[in-house]
C-alpha cells in the first residue's frame, strides 16, 4: 500500500478495521486501490477488478465470514473523514464524495434526504490514490513523434484512470520525454493534482464541476492541454467549446473504447475523431496495460 494509505488513509477507519488491514498480506496491500465499507454488511478490499473479503483477523475470507461493519462505526468513519464537522462537508457530501488530504477521496451513497443531503448513509468507498510517474509514457512517446492530440482514456472502473491522467498531466508539464507544454487540470474532487503540483507548467482548478473548469482553464489560463477525469454528458458541450479554441484535451471515460459511446446518446458527441483523434485503451490483464490507437479504427 502506498504511503498514503498508510500514514493517512487508515487514521480515517475505525479501530477494528485498521487493524485487520494492517494484517493484509503486502501483495494485497501493495495494489489495493479501494477499500469499502457498509452498513451491516461485508468489509471488502478492490484489488483490479476483484473484491476481496478480509475478516477480522485480516486473513481473506469468503464473503459469509467477512467482517461486518457495525453503524456505529460507519458513523466513525464519517466523523473522521470530515475532521468531526460534517457541515462544512455537506456541499461536497450532497455530491456524494469527500475529499481527503493528498489526492484521496472517500464515495459515499445511502438514502437521500429531502435537502439534498443524506438521511442516512450505508456505504463508504476509500480510494486509494497512487502516482506512477510513467504510466502515461506510452502516450507521450506517441505525442512526440506525432504531437500532441486530443486523448479519451477509456476502460472500465477501476483500471488506472485516474493514475494515468496524473502521470499525463506531470509527462507534459514537466516536458520529460517531450517539450514541456501549460496543462490546465479540471480536477473535480481534488484527485489528480497531488504529487504533482510542485513543479512543472500546472494551472489548476479545483472542485468545480468540470465543465465549468474547462471553460474557466480555456477562458482565462490560454491552457495548451486540459486534463480531466470522467466526462459526461454534463460535460460535451464545454469540452467542445475548448477543442474549438485551439485546447487539446486528455479526459478519461468509464467504456471499453470510443465505440461504447455511440451508444450513449449526447456522448454520441465525444466518440469524434476530429474532436478526440486518439484513445488510450486501459486495461488489467495479467497486468496493467495500455494500448494507444487512433479513434476512427475503433468506430
Amino acid at each position: 500500500m502506498s504511503a498514503f494509505a498508510i500514514d493517512t488513509l487508515l487514521r480515517y477507519l475505525p479501530l477494528r478495521v485498521n487493524r485487520a488491514l494492517n494484517a493484509l498480506p503486502n501483495e494485497i496491500l501493495n495494489s489495493a486501490c479501494e477499500i469499502r465499507l457498509r452498513k451491516n454488511a461485508p468489509l471488502s478490499v478492490t484489488v483490479g477488478r476483484k473484491n476481496i473479503f478480509i475478516d477480522q483477523y485480516g486473513r481473506v475470507c469468503s464473503i459469509k465470514s467477512a467482517m461486518r461493519i457495525g453503524a456505529n462505526e460507519l458513523s466513525e468513519c464519517i466523523e473522521r473523514l470530515t475532521d468531526g464537522s460534517v457541515y462544512t462537508y455537506d456541499e461536497y457530501l450532497k455530491n456524494g464524495f469527500i475529499p481527503l488530504a493528498n489526492g484521496g477521496r472517500a464515495g459515499v451513497c445511502g438514502a437521500r434526504a429531502n435537502s439534498g443531503g443524506w438521511a442516512e448513509i450505508y456505504s463508504i468507498n476509500l480510494r486509494i490514490p497512487r502516482f506512477i510517474p510513467n504510466a502515461a509514457e506510452e502516450l507521450i512517446r506517441v505525442f512526440a513523434l506525432q504531437g500532441i492530440k486530443s486523448t479519451l482514456v477509456c476502460s472500465p472502473p477501476a483500471t488506472g484512470k485516474t493514475t494515468f491522467l496524473k502521470s499525463a498531466a506531470y509527462l507534459l508539464s514537466n516536458g520529460i520525454g517531450i517539450a514541456p507544454a501549460r496543462v490546465g487540470i479540471a480536477d473535480e474532487r481534488g484527485e489528480l493534482l497531488s504529487g504533482i503540483s510542485d513543479n512543472g507548467l500546472i494551472d489548476p482548478c479545483l472542485f468545480l464541476p468540470k465543465a465549468q473548469g474547462i471553460e474557466l482553464l480555456t477562458r482565462v489560463m490560454s491552457p495548451e492541454i486540459i486534463v480531466c477525469d470522467e466526462i459526461s454528458v454534463s460535460d460535451a458541450e464545454s469540452v467542445i467549446e475548448a477543442h474549438n479554441c485551439g485546447v487539446s484535451l486528455i479526459a478519461s471515460a468509464h467504456c471499453e473504447n470510443a465505440r461504447d459511446l455511440l451508444r450513449r446518446g449526447r456522448m454520441k458527441a465525444l466518440a469524434d475523431p476530429e474532436l478526440f483523434p486518439l484513445c488510450a485503451i486501459l486495461g488489467l490483464d495479467g497486468g496493467y496495460s495500455c494500448v494507444i490507437r487512433k479513434t476512427e479504427e475503433l468506430l
